[in-house]
């Protein structure tokens, strides 16, 4: 028991590392998953120096398997286009340091300039869609108008207007004996 309890104990699971980026204009995350166990360290480095200012450390989450996670944001606004001076280093007991360099090639996104390109799309198709119903709509009104006129037959008013005081017509009137 006390061989398998040292050994459980013991035991180290080497990380999945992965660069995560949402749009051009986030972050991009270094995401450690599936280490075992939860005390590692994960940061960023430029030219092999530990950055402390435009990172955001997360706080290591457990997954379902009983092993770990944690991602740590660089905020990509203040950082030079020489990527290739900066790397996601990560550190755990019994591993040689994992190191991830900034490469765009490596970083996994959500494809497409901006989460937001198809819904405006869609947007755009939809009223586009919805002004031409209206026009169309409006077209066949003026249509129906224009040829109703056209086929009243003259004399026959069918409005109330100057027959206020008017008896009806005599075939409308009711009959009375008396």
């Amino acid at each position: 028991y006390l061989a398998y309890g040292k050994s459980t104990l013991q035991r180290t699971e080497r990380p999945r590392v992965s660069l995560l980026q949402r749009s051009p204009s986030s972050p991009v995350v270094c995401h450690a998953t599936g280490f075992y166990p939860d005390r590692v360290v994960v940061f960023w480095r430029r030219d092999g120096q530990e950055l402390h200012e435009q990172v955001d450390p997360g706080e290591v989450l457990p997954n379902h398997d009983g092993t770990f996670q944690v991602s740590v944001d660089l905020n990509l606004k203040a950082v030079p286009q020489d990527w290739r001076r900066y790397e996601c280093v990560v550190q755990l007991r019994g591993i040689e340091d994992i190191s991830t360099p900034l490469d765009p090639a490596n970083i996994r996104t959500n494809g497409g300039k901006s989460g937001l390109t198809i819904p405006i799309i869609i947007g755009l198709l939809v009223l586009l869609l919805a002004a031409a119903a209206a026009v169309v709509g409006v077209l066949l009104y003026k249509k129906r108008n224009a040829s109703d006129k056209r086929h009243k037959p003259v004399g026959s008013d069918t409005s109330s207007e100057g027959t206020e005081g008017q008896n009806p017509a005599p075939e409308a009137q009711p009959l009375t004996t008396g």
